[in-house]
């Protein structure tokens, strides 16, 4: 079987000159434009995005009592729909951009701790699910990403992934390709009036269409020891990646 990518997407060399260069460019970037990237989401979304978060985490099976990790929490808009179901104190956000902390601090009373998905500064298995949204594309390694998912769930615990998924058919890739590459950013600096909410979300779609495909991805997560890993898969482009650690004995 080939080896799955461990890079999420190739070096973008009209943002960032190396791979070693990346982390600093998107931390920087998220730190500049958290201040709005709440309008962003809401306007360019058309306040559509927490329904589907929501959908989500019943797909997961979150229930009230768990212990909950929220990996690339941003300004928390996946630990908001959580929070409803566990409460504050059983949600960990971890993120490594210090304005986006700051943002979603003062929205819930989770616990915050800035850091990397790949390097997690938390002890192992305390959680019964993680989440991720739509952060897979900015990290560094995708097996070293979801080995620290594996050590920190639980035995049966599992991980959910939301990712937005460059379309396979040349309609919705047209589609897509207007939305998040042109019309998004228009809006983007429309409503801040500021370059970096253009840029921000320029980058997004590059990512988008440079991102490795669902089968890497899958078999990432099948290489570190999940099982029944699926893939839910809406329009077309939004994808949710569900997969559990195996329960012990």
């Amino acid at each position: 079987m080939q080896q799955p990518a461990n890079k999420p997407h190739p070096v973008l060399k009209d943002y960032y000159g190396e791979e070693s260069d990346k982390r600093a460019f998107v931390d920087d970037l998220f730190d500049r434009t958290a201040p709005y990237y709440d309008r962003i989401l809401r306007f360019g979304f058309l306040g559509t995005g927490q329904a589907y978060r929501r959908h989500a985490l019943t797909l997961s099976g979150l229930a009230p009592g768990m212990e909950v990790l929220d990996v690339a929490t941003g300004t928390g808009p996946v630990a908001e729909e959580v929070r409803k179901i566990v409460g504050d104190e059983r949600i960990t956000c971890v993120d490594p951009s210090r304005g986006m902390i700051d943002v979603a601090r003062g929205k819930f009373g989770a616990r915050f701790v800035q850091g990397l998905g790949e390097q997690l500064p938390l002890a192992s298995e305390q959680f019964d699910r993680v989440y991720m949204g739509y952060g897979l594309r900015h990290v560094r390694d995708l097996s070293e990403l979801f080995g620290e998912y594996f050590r920190v769930l639980k035995p049966g615990g599992r991980c959910m992934i939301l990712e937005v998924s460059r379309p396979r058919t040349r309609r919705q890739l047209a589609v897509a390709r207007f939305y998040f590459r042109d019309f998004i950013p228009f809006l983007s600096r429309l409503l801040t009036r500021d370059p970096d909410g253009h840029t921000l979300m320029r980058y997004f779609w590059e990512t988008i269409d440079q991102c490795v495909p669902p089968e890497d991805i899958i078999q990432a997560l099948e290489g570190v020891g999940f099982e029944d890993v699926q893939r839910n898969v809406q329009l077309g482009v939004f994808s949710a990646y569900l997969a559990t650690r195996p329960a012990e004995g």
